[in-house]
Formats: C-alpha cells, sequence, structure tokens
C-alpha cells in the first residue's frame, strides 16, 4: 500500500512538472489569439525567453506549482490507489474453490 501510495505522488509530481508550462503557454496562445496577435507557440516562446530570461520564464510558466502539485498529486493518489479499494468493498471477490487433484 505504501509503495503504490510513493508512486501515485510521484506520478502526481511528473505531471504536473511536465503540464503546467504547456498549460500557460496554451493559455497564453489563446489570450494573444484573442488580442488578434498571429503568433506560434515556439515564437512566443522564444520571445519570452529572450525577454526575461530562463529565471523570468520559469516564474512566469511555474506560477501556482505547489497549488497544481497538491491538486494532481493528491488525486492520483485517490485515483490509482483509493479506487481499487474502494472497488473491492463494493464488489468483494469472489472465493473460488480449490482445485482437487
Amino acid at each position: 500500500m505504501q509503495e503504490k501510495v510513493c508512486c501515485s505522488l510521484l506520478g502526481g509530481t511528473f505531471s504536473t512538472i511536465v503540464t503546467l508550462p504547456l498549460d500557460v503557454l496554451v493559455a497564453k496562445t489563446q489570450d494573444a489569439k484573442k488580442a488578434g496577435v498571429k503568433s506560434s507557440a515556439w515564437g512566443m516562446f522564444k520571445d519570452e525567453l529572450k525577454e526575461k530570461g530562463w529565471g523570468g520564464l520559469k516564474n512566469s510558466y511555474m506560477k501556482g506549482f505547489e497549488a497544481r502539485l497538491l491538486h494532481v498529486a493528491l488525486t492520483t493518489v485517490a485515483i490509482k490507489t483509493g479506487t481499487p479499494i474502494c472497488y473491492d468493498l463494493l464488489y468483494p471477490p469472489v472465493a473460488t474453490p480449490a482445485a482437487t487433484e
């Protein structure tokens, strides 16, 4: 059980690290499109990197990291670890008769 929880927490952490910057980039691209500015996600990323540097880029794309990490990691634990427990409580496994020789 502890291994499952640890693996779920790690999975949620990696998911947050990968998806948060992508979600921010999508939102920024959509905002630019609404403003009538035609730009690609890659072009926008390069422009921000030139303007703000790596530190500014990290601050911009990882804003809200802790809240997102808490949400995703705990949700992953609940789904990956808690769901099988609830399922077994609702639908207990049927005992199979022992094989006879």
